[in-house]
């Protein structure tokens, strides 16, 4: 015999909630607009670098997962968390 306890697959009860209902779905909101938000300045910082190399982007044709280098993706990501912190910081005061 096992000696692990089997798990239910669902969890019963409520869902859990960080706030009232109206709230919680003002942040999923949020959040959603950010990450849409998110995607398209990196996509726009891509197509940036791949446009501001003229030789390369005559060799290279555009396509969505076009590399950056690695300085400029060290850039991004430190831009990416600072962007989260802004948007973070007022839930975290709660």
């Amino acid at each position: 015999m096992s000696d692990f306890v089997q798990l239910p697959e669902q969890a019963r009860g409520r869902r859990p909630r960080a706030f009232d209902d109206a709230s919680d779905t003002l942040i999923a909101m949020l959040l959603e607009l950010a990450k849409d938000q998110w995607v398209t300045t990196s996509r726009l910082a891509a197509l940036e670098h791949w446009a501001a190399h003229q030789v390369t982007a005559a060799r290279t044709p555009w396509r969505e997962d076009y590399p950056l280098p690695a300085d400029a993706q060290a850039a991004l990501a430190a831009e990416r968390d600072a962007f989260v912190r802004r948007l973070m910081a007022p839930i975290e005061q709660i």
